[in-house]
């Protein structure tokens, strides 16, 4: 039953939940609608939404072919609208095992819409009628191995799609990914308002990219199971552990509310004011409302300038009289780390603290996570990209000769470029090596590749040694070594070395310099390669644009037939590696 009075509550879709509630309130509010603008993604994210398009109407594919006849699917006939709910509605009356593209009907009294991609008939004993439960596409991974306290995944296969024929996993386990959780929230909730949902506790499935005997699943999810932390007043601990359906509920209503408060403003002086304010956040940056809210928060705005912190930190920080920019710079950082001083600012931290630190309990690391802030608006204010936080020389391991290397991946995350800077110091010689491979690649093509890599990678380490030349390997964060692991635990090429061979070659040659940053300095940026290198270490890349997700659309191109890409991806891959150089240059400088 609806709390909101008056008129039944505006509609809203699945990701009302999961949205900044001053996109909803903007949306809602015809006194700003004039203002409101297209997105125009980048290239990079377009690419992104594109493949997740593919990736759905490649299992809806699957799932037909596996169906056959048991299988409806509503977004082949074309149907929308009032057209799309009446063959949904139908398909379940007739009992569909699997519903495609369906659209529920409209719950007008809880104020939702919304069109799950797949819904899974639900057999129960002496029901009256069917019962379904949602099921997401999601082109991401929905399950990592298993630790010793961690339930086993509920999975079922897509040639037996119900929930009935799922298998416990025990090797595996459902990540948490709470955003996924609370959209199969809205759906149980329409299906329970329609009288379509099952007499159990609130389920759902996610399909990802994760696969069982080589082909994709269902990753059930327990939606009553309470997992969540969140902000609690009333608990001792000052939060709670909350489940899928308790989160979705609280913020749905909220947004329920903000979108009907809006509703009520038509430019009359009697016209109540925005329930909520706007906030920067990420979510900020594809957001058709960017330009507006930028403008009515000003340059000054700290969520504008500093970023880093939630909806929720930086609304109590404003409450608390330190919205700008200025004011979060005057905190006093030794304070925040617990090594309070005798000073003015140390006082007006400790009461700050005193007061903010209770609001966001339900947060992990709030008393870092605000020093962080602090800092990145003392440096806004400074003008400067990186702070040393360390004194003395930073301790590198060196060698006679040195490789930097780095890896690019097509948006299946299989690893094409494998990319090596080999540096001799005995003879100051420095050059650019790759192995690649520009064609589709699964995972024997992609292993195939690396078992190049490593065969030239260990053949230069060995010709080094047999010259009496020490050897290390340079990379930035983790990709590097994780990927070469994955690979060769996969195993499908025979030509790989064993995980313990790999697991040797890291833990005597590898040196990651991305801790080695994070240990010395704070960039106001993140510390990021491209960050570091071009702000710290003075290196310039070629390309104009270079990035990661800009190479994955070069190479879409490349396999579309503009060869001319190839260059750039490789030029792009070399100076990485010798952004890497650069850097431990700089360092040791």
């Amino acid at each position: 039953m609806s709390s909101v009075p008056g008129p039944p509550p505006p509609l809203l879709g699945a990701y009302a939940a999961l949205r900044c509630a001053r996109r909803i309130s903007n949306d809602f509010d015809s006194t700003i609608a004039t203002q409101s603008g297209s997105v125009e993604f980048s290239p990079e994210v377009q690419g992104r939404i594109d493949a997740g398009v593919e990736f759905d109407a490649a299992v809806r594919e699957r799932l037909r072919e596996l169906g056959g006849n048991n299988t409806v699917d509503i977004t082949e006939r074309g149907l929308f609208g009032p057209n799309a709910i009446a063959a949904t509605v139908q398909a379940m009356q007739e009992g569909a095992l699997t519903i495609l593209g369906g659209q529920l009907p409209d719950d007008v009294e809880g104020g939702r819409v919304g069109k799950p991609d797949v819904l899974v008939r639900f057999t129960q004993a002496q029901a009256a009628t069917h019962t379904y439960v949602p099921v997401d596409i999601k082109r991401h991974k929905t399950l990592s191995d298993s630790r010793e306290s961690s339930p086993p995944a509920l999975i079922s296969t897509l040639t037996a799609p119900a929930l009935q024929d799922a298998m416990a996993i025990a090797a595996v386990t459902t990540r948490r990914q709470e955003r996924d959780a609370m959209q199969l929230a809205h759906y149980w909730r329409m299906l329970q308002s329609a009288g379509w949902a099952p007499a159990i506790d609130a389920i759902g499935g996610i399909i990802g990219t994760d696969e069982l005997d080589g082909d994709l699943v269902i990753v059930w999810r327990d939606l009553e199971d309470p997992i969540f932390r969140t902000f609690s007043r009333s608990s001792a601990d000052g939060f709670a552990m909350r489940s899928a359906m308790q989160r979705y509920d609280h913020e749905f209503l909220f947004r329920s509310q903000v979108a009907a408060s809006a509703r009520q403003r038509v430019g009359a002086p009697t016209d109540p004011e925005p329930v909520v304010v706007p906030v920067f956040v990420k979510e900020c940056a594809e957001c058709p409302w960017h330009d507006y809210c930028r403008e009515l928060l000003g340059d000054a705005d700290a969520s504008v300038q500093v970023g880093r912190l939630s909806t929720r930190e930086w609304l109590t920080l404003r409450k608390l009289g330190y919205a700008q920019v200025e004011q979060l710079a005057a905190l006093d950082l030794e304070t925040i780390e617990s090594a309070a001083t005798a000073t003015p600012a140390s006082q007006r931290t400790q009461e700050l603290l005193a007061a903010y630190l209770p609001e966001v309990t339900g947060i992990q690391s709030p008393r870092r996570r605000l020093r962080d802030a602090v800092m990145t608006a003392q440096m806004v204010q400074d003008g400067t990209d990186l702070r040393r936080i360390t004194g003395g020389p930073i301790a590198i391991p060196r060698a006679d000769v040195e490789i930097d290397f780095d890896i690019e991946n097509d948006r299946d995350a299989h690893v094409y470029l494998w990319g090596m800077l080999i540096t001799d110091h005995t003879d100051a010689t420095t050059h650019f090596e790759h192995v690649t491979s520009w064609d589709e690649l699964d995972a024997a093509s992609e292993a195939a590749v690396a078992s190049e890599f490593w065969s030239r990678l260990t053949a230069i380490i060995a010709a080094a040694r047999d010259e009496g030349k020490s050897v290390r390997i340079y990379h930035y964060s983790t990709p590097e070594p994780s990927n070469l692991r994955r690979i060769a635990l996969e195993a499908a090429h025979p030509d790989l070395p064993s995980l313990e061979e790999v697991d040797k070659l890291i833990e005597e040659t590898f040196t990651d310099m991305y801790p080695i940053m994070r240990a010395n300095f704070f960039g106001r940026d993140g510390l990021g390669l491209k960050v570091v290198a071009t702000r710290g270490a003075g290196f310039a890349w070629r390309d104009e644009d270079p990035g990661g997700l800009q190479s994955i659309t070069w190479l879409e191109q490349v396999r579309a037939g503009d060869h001319d890409s190839k260059q750039r991806i490789l030029e792009y891959n070399e100076d990485d590696v010798r952004a890497t150089l650069a850097l431990r240059q700089w360092l040791a400088d």
